[in-house]
C-alpha cells in the first residue's frame, strides 16, 4: 500500500496496488530511496536544458537548425504566429529538478548563437520568456554532458513477499510509447492476464482525426462553427484535436463561450481545462496546457487569476 499526501490540501489517501511503477523523471532515486526505503545501484545525472522566447525576426514558416563553434546543434523556430522559440543549452545540473531556471549565461549562450549567423541581431531586451527542464539521464559516466546516453534503463526489484518495483532510469519523450511498453513487458510475469500491446495503433485523446488529415479536419471545423475566428477554429484544433468538439460544446456564439480573458481566450476553454485535463491553477493553464500567458497583459493576468481563486471557491 501507499500513503499519498496532497500537497495543497493536506488530504491523505491510502491505495493498494499489486506493483509500483516508478517512472519520476528526476526524482526516481528520491522515489526509491526515501519512500521505497530501498538503495540503488544506478542513478541519473541531471543534465539542464533552456530555451528562449523572442519576437520573430524572419519572413517565412521556415525554422533553422544551426551549430555552434562548440558543435552543439541550436534550433530557432516559429512559434505561436509572431514569435519564435530558441533552444536547447546542455549543462550539467545539480540542484532541486523542481527550481531549475535559465541563468543569464544561458541566455547570452543562446542569444551569441543566433547572432552569429543572423543579421538581424537579438539582445537580452528581446527575450520575452526563458523556461528550462532538466533532462533525466541515466548516469554512464561520460564526461560530456552531451554524450550521455539518452537511451533508458530498467531496475526491477521484486523481493519475494513484495509487491515489485520496476523503476526507470534516462528516456526521452520521443521514446516514451516504446519505454512504456518494455516497462510493460518486465512486469507482465505479474500479470498473467495482461494483454498484448496496443498503443502503436492507438489514438492519443483528440487524435482521431480521418486520414490525419489534419487540414481538412480543420475546414471541417471551421465550417461546423461559422461564427468563429479563423485564429480560433486554428487552437481549438491544434491544441485538442476532435476534443474541440467537447470543449465548444453546445456554443453558437462567441458570446456563449463566455468571458473573454485576453485574444482567443475564453472562459469555457479554462473550464474545459479545469474539468477534463487536471489544470488546477492559473499557472497550469496559462504556461503548461496552453501559451496564453505570453500574450496577456499583467491586468488581464492578473483577472484571469482571480477568476480562477473564485473558481475553486465556488467548487469548495
Amino acid at each position: 500500500s501507499v500513503e499519498m499526501r496532497d500537497s495543497r490540501t493536506g488530504v491523505r489517501t491510502t491505495v493498494r496496488a499489486r506493483a509500483l511503477i516508478n517512472a519520476a523523471g528526476p526524482w526516481v532515486n528520491d522515489i526509491i530511496n526515501r519512500v521505497a526505503g530501498q538503495n540503488s545501484k544506478r542513478n541519473v545525472r541531471l543534465v539542464k536544458g533552456s530555451h528562449i522566447v523572442v519576437p520573430k525576426f524572419w519572413e517565412g514558416r521556415q525554422a533553422y537548425l544551426v551549430q555552434n563553434s562548440d558543435k552543439r546543434v541550436i534550433f530557432i523556430n516559429p512559434y505561436q504566429n509572431d514569435l519564435a522559440l530558441i533552444g536547447t543549452t546542455d549543462i550539467p545540473y545539480d540542484g532541486r529538478p523542481e527550481d531549475v531556471a535559465a541563468d543569464a549565461s544561458e541566455v547570452d549562450y543562446l542569444i551569441k548563437v543566433v547572432n552569429r549567423y543572423f543579421k538581424r541581431e537579438l539582445a537580452r531586451d528581446d527575450v520575452i520568456y526563458s523556461f528550462s527542464g532538466v533532462r533525466p539521464l541515466y548516469d554512464d559516466n561520460a564526461d560530456n554532458p552531451s554524450a550521455v546516453t539518452r537511451d533508458y534503463i530498467f531496475e526491477l526489484d521484486a523481493s519475494v513477499g513484495q509487491a515489485p518495483l520496476l523503476s526507470v532510469f534516462g528516456g526521452k519523450i520521443t521514446t516514451f510509447r516504446k519505454l512504456a511498453e518494455h516497462a510493460l513487458d518486465r512486469i507482465a510475469p505479474f500479470f498473467p492476464k495482461m494483454g498484448k500491446p496496443w498503443t502503436s495503433k492507438g489514438y492519443l485523446p483528440g487524435g482521431d482525426i480521418a486520414n490525419a488529415d489534419f487540414e481538412q479536419f480543420l475546414g471541417d471545423l471551421g465550417r461546423e462553427y461559422p461564427w468563429m475566428p479563423a485564429s480560433l477554429v486554428k487552437q481549438y484544433g491544434r491544441l485538442y484535436g476532435t476534443r474541440a468538439r467537447v470543449l465548444v460544446g453546445a456554443s453558437r456564439s462567441l458570446t456563449e463561450l463566455g468571458r473573454c480573458f485576453g485574444k482567443d481566450f475564453f472562459e469555457r476553454e479554462a473550464s474545459y481545462l479545469f474539468e477534463h485535463e487536471w489544470a488546477l491553477t492559473a499557472a497550469d493553464i496559462l504556461e503548461r496546457r496552453t501559451k496564453h500567458g505570453l500574450h496577456l497583459s499583467a491586468a488581464e493576468r492578473a483577472a484571469f487569476e482571480d477568476w480562477c481563486v473564485g473558481r475553486l471557491v465556488r467548487a469548495g
